[in-house]
């Protein structure tokens, strides 16, 4: 069953065409929302009672935590993040907007990591459990703790920060462990010109909540859209601090798989 798992998610990606893309567009035409706009929409949000808990890694998956170190992470880029691991789970050390990230770069990619909210819950907002995965270093996918918690839509879990919230919102109560798993088609450059996007699909705790998305550029501003800073086609693995004691998120079982969609 495992098995069979790990496939049907590395097939959810890539089995759609991508659609017509402008090199030129550094965000998506006739967006009405900016990032970050508390006017916007909110998605479904749907109660959840399990996850996808425990998936192994495949055999060409490179494990980046499985409870018996952090050698993967690059904790020299700053000594002081104090990320550590305890009892079998990272945890961020409280640091303001700090990122832990791998010292193995990567492009295309399927990532699966389980993560616990921090419970009781305290905090509102954006100060409530947040944390996220940023793919290639520059590409957030968010982490926050939506039990009973307000939020702009673009910053919900799920959501492909500050620029498209997830289809729906799974809520499951703090301190459960929960599951996000991710397949992400890193762009194409030609030089400094973008040749195709980067796309992403996202299931948290089993429910597909961004689905071949297209992503329109870096997403590490707040409020500010930034188009495409940063041009390469591989780069690390990243787990965010938000700083707050209430966003101290647990992580575990953490892998990455290597993909090569489209003939590369």
């Amino acid at each position: 069953m495992m098995k069979s798992l790990c496939t049907s998610l590395a097939a959810l990606a890539f089995l759609s065409a991508a659609p017509a893309f402008a090199a030129s567009r550094p965000w998506p035409p006739r967006q009405p929302w900016p990032p970050n706009d508390l006017s916007r929409p909110q998605p479904p949000r749907m109660p959840v009672a399990a996850a996808l808990l425990g998936v192994p890694p495949p055999p060409d998956a490179v494990v980046l935590y499985d409870g018996r170190g952090l050698g993967q992470w690059n904790l020299a880029a700053d000594p002081r993040s104090g990320w550590h691991q305890s009892r079998g789970r990272m945890l961020p050390g409280g640091k303001v907007f700090n990122w832990l990230l791998s010292k193995r770069s990567f492009g295309s990619v399927q990532v699966h990591l389980e993560f616990r909210e921090p419970e009781p819950a305290g905090g509102n907002g954006q100060e409530r459990g947040n944390s996220g995965v940023r793919l290639m270093g520059v590409y957030e996918i968010q982490i926050l703790d939506a039990d009973h918690n307000q939020t702009y839509a673009d910053g919900l879990p799920g959501a492909v920060y500050g620029q498209t919230p997830p289809i729906a919102v799974p809520v499951m109560r703090p301190g459960q462990w929960q599951s996000l798993d991710i397949l992400f088609d890193a762009p194409r450059f030609q030089g400094k010109r973008l040749v195709r996007p980067p796309y992403v699909t996202v299931l948290l705790d089993g429910i597909v909540v961004q689905d071949h998305q297209v992503i329109f550029g870096n997403t590490s501003a707040h409020k500010v859209p930034l188009g495409y800073v940063t041009r390469t086609d591989r780069g690390p693995v990243g787990l965010q601090d938000h700083g707050e004691p209430s966003s101290i998120v647990a992580f575990r079982n953490i892998w990455v798989r290597p993909l090569h969609p489209h003939g590369r």
